[in-house]
């Protein structure tokens, strides 16, 4: 690895305000990379692992300054002179350093999906938010995905725990164990996503099988010391099931913990999938009425799972 790069590492967002991703008031901030493909995923622009254009077509003119700026020869012109579209060869975009594409934007129609940051200077600009956290606030990592970045992550939550600020993470739990368990003694929170419990179904939903997924919350629930939540994003007729209800927690209590966070999936990312050159997958369904919410937060309950519904949370 680029020795230069543990001193820091790739983001695409940082967020202040937060009060539903840990506890009191927290600083969100979003590392790049992810390993799953989840159909609903509201960050796409947080899954490739580099920094990459985002195109808003409605503000492109086409007087193709980027085109003829980029180096790697990635765009390419498409269409009719009635239909003209931009296409990025992704692949290509993940070489580049310069983005002379962006720079040679007139209109807004690109812009630059991430960047590079030192641990330092990220830790500086979440100084400015701790007076607002109150007296449980703190950071929370998310993404992406966090420990995609494990170096990078560890050094930041080293630096803001000895700093005495409350550090949490959310994961989707498909990394190699050896990318946590550096992080794991500057963590209180864990958040840990359970998409589905069958192997067969959470590949169709995310792209990846859950063995490694669920060995990682076998040993984070024996090893981790602090607060473990384990969280459920909810897609009607995906994984809402009685049969995946019985299942979650029936995984859930034999890790020896007990506690659930319910998300019902939403809609609100998918104006960002056409930015990211991404096909939305999941354009049809409906979010899960509130009835059906409490109903399936009652069945947890039953089954001897604390269980909270989306931001209605003791956090």
């Amino acid at each position: 690895m680029d020795q230069s790069k543990l001193n820091g590492g790739y983001i695409f967002d940082i967020q202040g305000f937060s009060v539903h991703d840990g506890p009191g008031c927290r600083t969100l901030i979003f590392l790049k990379g992810c390993p799953l493909r989840c159909l609903w995923c509201s960050n796409p622009e947080g899954i490739r692992p580099f920094p990459e254009p985002l195109y808003k077509e409605t503000k492109c003119l086409f007087d193709l300054y980027c085109l003829q700026a980029c180096p790697h020869k990635a765009i390419t012109l498409i269409g009719d002179k009635d239909t003209p579209r931009l296409q990025f060869d992704r692949e290509k975009c993940s070489r580049c350093v310069t983005y002379d594409c962006v720079s040679a934007c007139l209109t807004g129609a690109l812009a630059k999906g991430g960047y590079y940051i030192t641990t330092e200077d990220l830790y500086d600009r979440i100084k400015r938010d701790r007076q607002y956290w109150g007296e449980k606030g703190g950071i929370t990592l998310t993404g992406g995905e966090p420990f995609a970045q494990p170096e990078f992550a560890s050094a930041l939550l080293k630096r803001c725990y000895e700093a005495f600020i409350h550090t949490a993470v959310e994961t989707c739990g498909d990394i190699p164990w050896k990318n946590i368990e550096p992080s794991l003694p500057w963590l209180e929170w864990i958040f840990f996503d359970l998409k589905h419990i069958d192997a067969a179904s959470h590949k169709e939903l995310t792209s990846s099988t859950n063995s490694l997924i669920l060995e990682n919350a076998r040993q984070l629930a024996g090893k981790f010391e602090g607060r473990l939540v384990f969280r459920l994003p909810l897609v009607p007729g995906l994984n809402d099931s009685d049969e995946n209800i019985r299942a979650t927690a029936g995984f859930i209590l034999s890790t020896g913990r007990n506690e659930l966070n319910i998300l019902p999936v939403h809609h609100l990312g998918r104006e960002k999938y056409q930015l990211a050159g991404i096909v939305y997958k999941l354009p049809g369904f409906e979010m899960t009425p509130r009835e059906k919410l409490v109903e399936i937060q009652n069945r947890f309950t039953s089954l001897g799972i604390t269980c909270y519904l989306g931001s209605e949370t003791p956090f």
